[in-house]
């Protein structure tokens, strides 16, 4: 009898143990799916869309025009101080899909990268990382040929590599299309980035007609991306639904204007200052791809992706609305 007791009671216990330690396994689940999303940071830059035009002349070369162009736009916006604040741990994600060299324009220009990380730095960030996600399975030679890795770790930038291991499933609250898809962990959790930046080049798309900054979240994001591309356009203002950018720049200093999005013809590349040969600077990103539109002949409400984004209330189709001005450098 005494021996059944015993036994009771160990047993009694061995569940009571048992239950605290599911309940915890639950809570600390629980805990992960609450895990919060990034937000905007809270920043004093402009509303208002600026572009700088710039050129380069013989006595000075693509990086320190591009280098001024940069600095032009982040003053006119406000100054990354307005942003970036120190100890921040800042993001940038440039188009770094294709192993092509910068003159073929399918990835965003390295030099515009390097000025942006650059003035992170200056503003006092703890640590700036420049990453995507490429099409390809090897991202070494996309890297190395886009000319990013490189200027990005000459002005002190942490360039590093997408793990396969880091992509999370998040619900996509209101999406028309996607009810959740896998994101990159390190640009879309509070705890992993404090400030991002989008970086993406203006280019032809041959599925969404154009390439800019909504369709660059294509590069943050996991799953079976080749699937996207059936109905692209309110798919990709889904995506942007999560992405939490807090400052886009557009790369139009070179234009693929045919072929793309990998490009590989110098025939198909626009460079001329006429049509080119400029940055844009917002915090908008659908202003930023209304904008950029233009530069292809279309206005905003043609592209199925910025009217979508528009429509989810993502940003504004308008991109003079909030204020518009260009520079020449």
């Amino acid at each position: 009898m005494k021996k059944d007791n015993i036994s009771r009671r160990t047993f009694l216990k061995t569940g009571i143990a048992v239950g605290t330690g599911l309940c915890g396994l639950s809570f600390l689940s629980s805990f992960e799916r609450q895990r919060p999303l990034k937000v905007w940071k809270r920043n004093r830059l402009k509303k208002g869309l600026v572009v700088v035009h710039g050129n380069v002349h013989e006595r000075s070369g693509e990086r320190s025009v591009i280098k001024e162009m940069v600095n032009r736009g982040i003053r006119a916006i406000g100054g990354m101080d307005k942003l970036v604040s120190r100890g921040d741990n800042v993001v940038i994600k440039p188009n770094i899909a294709w192993d092509r060299y910068p003159e073929y324009a399918a990835n965003t220009n390295p030099f515009v990268v390097a000025a942006l990380a650059g003035l992170c730095i200056e503003a006092g960030a703890n640590r700036v990382k420049v990453l995507d996600h490429t099409c390809a399975e090897n991202p070494g030679p996309s890297y190395l040929n886009s000319g990013i890795e490189k200027a990005a770790k000459e002005v002190g930038a942490d360039v590093r590599f997408v793990s396969k291991n880091l992509f999370k499933d998040i619900k996509i609250a209101g999406g028309k299309v996607l009810d959740s898809w896998p994101f990159y962990e390190k640009l879309i959790y509070q705890d992993k980035v404090d400030v991002l930046i989008n970086v993406p080049i203006a280019k032809h798309h041959s599925a969404s007609l154009l390439s800019m900054a909504l369709k660059n979240t294509m590069g943050m994001i996991g799953g079976n991306r080749g699937s996207i591309h059936k109905d692209i356009h309110p798919k990709i203002a889904d995506l942007n639904r999560v992405v939490k950018v807090d400052l886009t720049v557009l790369d139009a200093f070179r234009i693929l204007k045919h072929h793309g999005p990998t490009g590989g013809r110098l025939g198909d590349v626009d460079n001329t200052f006429e049509n080119a040969r400029r940055l844009v600077f917002c915090v908008d990103p659908v202003a930023v791809d209304s904008y950029g539109a233009t530069l292809f002949g279309y206005q905003g409400r043609e592209i199925g992706f910025i009217r979508e984004s528009y429509e989810a209330g993502l940003g504004e189709i308008d991109y003079t609305l909030n204020g518009f001005e260009e520079i020449t450098v």
